[in-house]
């Protein structure tokens, strides 16, 4: 899958369209119906696959990332046969559909959760439990060691004390999603049961959701700090266990006629050292693609990370890029706030698509869509029976509002897009044949004839005082072929010298130049 793009869809948001036989709040929220309805037009953006985010009975702190039941679908989203239907209209206009696997943590409302609180049965090592290793001068638990949690609303540590079972749990995020225990056999069965059964209903993939964070150190040794205090995880994080439990799934994808796709997420932001056992993981396992983040930051960032990402992959063999996700503020508006304009979007998903490797663009990145001015008018609980979005402030909130499709659609979705995201909608790009919407169209054709959908290298060139130019030589994987590649986001021209000869860019403006 080197070369694919890849559509991610959030289905709370996406699109909502009726005639489900599960249809508890028609119109409040996107549903496998509004998927479905939605496939003309992802087909026609040129797209290989759709990477659609949960979908399963969930509970309400993670967003559809704090599963209940793996099983089953939620009602809110539709039926088994909803998705079926969808699988159905993809594949026959020549889409894969990967679907989002959470398979490092559940909802602590999870019945196997709430059994192994109670040390029932198999369930009681479904998850990874842990003496206080003493008390405190108050007299509560402490921790078994330093490891740390992201996006917990309790604090920092990545154990949180259950007075019933009176042992702490492991969680890598917040702390009503308890980690499962990938090093237990039995629950690396079940999760394996679990893909074979996804599998067989018509999904073409998984994308493999927080896979950096599989398994766990069974002495639980506390994780070193380096001369500034700041952790080195080396043993919270890319465990041995979870390189070969990635393997297992391989295998079973491999089992079928085609292959299925794994699409694993590793994000490498845990330090120098804590990243070691992660670059050897990606360069020997048998996974098909690493889903490395979205390239945050500044443009001198990208630079940084994609010259990062081929040291560890070299060629981009194992690379799948994005600028945007559910869980970031849009591209364009985490890189310009209110200064984005129509050339700077069209551009950006330009640079993405010269990436060697596979590509991700979220929902609503190909018309340029920013954040909402503000988030808070965007919220609708007269029409959030679920009450999903009272706690969603934190900014990545702004990147899930409602996708336009024209002026009038989602304005009654419990969150909706406001009227400047509106403006983005696709029945107003359609017949422009300059919009955002039709040069990333192009620049996906392009990909398809050009040597950007081979893997390569990427040589950056040094554009002295331009902080808003980008400028590199493109090589397939041969160096045979080069395509010098200048992009000028800024509002002044830009020089680029290269061979003795210099190329002035306008302001917003781009240039592909092939070398000979």
């Amino acid at each position: 899958m080197y070369n694919e793009v890849i559509y991610e869809i959030y289905p709370l948001t996406f699109n909502y369209a009726p005639g489900s036989k599960s249809d508890p709040y028609p119109g409040c929220y996107g549903n496998l119906k509004g998927i479905t309805a939605m496939a003309d037009y992802v087909a026609s953006l040129g797209v290989d696959a759709v990477w659609i985010a949960p979908f399963f009975r969930w509970d309400r702190n993670g967003f559809g990332y704090d599963i209940t039941d793996y099983y089953r679908i939620d009602p809110m989203f539709g039926t088994l046969d909803d998705f079926r239907e969808l699988c159905a209209a993809y594949h026959d206009r020549g889409v894969k559909v990967f679907i989002d696997q959470v398979y490092n943590h559940c909802s602590a409302n999870h019945p196997w959760f709430r059994q192994s609180i109670k040390k029932s049965g198999p369930y009681a090592d479904y998850f990874v439990w842990h003496d206080a290793v003493g008390f405190d001068g108050e007299g509560k638990p402490v921790a078994p060691n330093n490891w740390p949690s992201k996006w917990d609303v309790a604090g920092e540590s990545a154990w949180t004390w259950n007075e019933e079972r009176r042992q702490f749990y492991l969680h890598s995020f917040d702390y009503t999603m308890p980690n499962l225990n990938i090093n237990n056999p039995e629950v690396r069965r079940e999760l394996l049961k679990i893909s074979e059964y996804w599998f067989d209903l018509g999904a073409d993939g998984f994308r493999l959701d927080a896979t950096t964070h599989y398994g766990y150190d069974e002495l639980f040794r506390n994780n070193p700090l380096d001369e500034t205090g700041e952790q080195i995880r080396v043993y919270d994080i890319n465990n041995r266990i979870g390189a070969e439990f990635l393997d297992a799934l391989k295998a079973l994808a491999g089992s079928y006629a085609p292959a299925k796709t794994l699409l694993a997420e590793y994000v490498f932001d845990k330090g120098k050292r804590g990243n070691d056992k992660g670059v050897q993981t990606v360069r020997e396992s048998v996974c098909d693609s690493f889903y490395i983040g979205s390239l945050r930051g500044t443009l001198e960032d990208f630079r940084c990370r994609v010259t990062k990402a081929l040291q560890v992959s070299p060629q981009g063999k194992k690379l799948n890029w994005a600028f945007s996700n559910h869980d970031m503020e849009r591209a364009v508006t985490r890189l310009w706030g209110n200064d984005f304009s129509a050339a700077k979007s069209a551009m950006l998903m330009d640079l993405l698509l010269t990436l060697p490797g596979s590509v991700c663009i979220f929902q609503g990145d190909e018309l340029g869509m920013p954040n909402p001015l503000d988030l808070q008018a965007c919220k609708n609980p007269a029409r959030d029976p679920r009450d999903v979005w009272s706690i969603a402030n934190n900014p990545w909130a702004g990147a899930r509002t409602g996708f336009c499709v024209n002026a009038a659609s989602h304005g009654n979705m419990a969150l909706h897009p406001d009227e400047r995201q509106i403006s983005f909608c696709i029945e107003a790009q359609e017949k422009d044949p300059y919009s955002t919407l039709n040069q990333v169209r192009e620049a996906i054709k392009n990909r398809r004839k050009s040597i950007f959908s081979r893997l390569g290298d990427i040589t950056f060139l040094d554009v002295p005082g331009c902080p808003d130019v980008i400028s590199f030589i493109r090589s397939d994987e041969t160096g045979e072929n080069n395509i010098l590649c200048m992009y000028n986001f800024g509002e002044t021209s830009a020089v680029v010298s290269h061979r003795n000869r210099q190329y002035v860019l306008p302001p917003e403006t781009k240039k592909h130049e092939p070398l000979l």
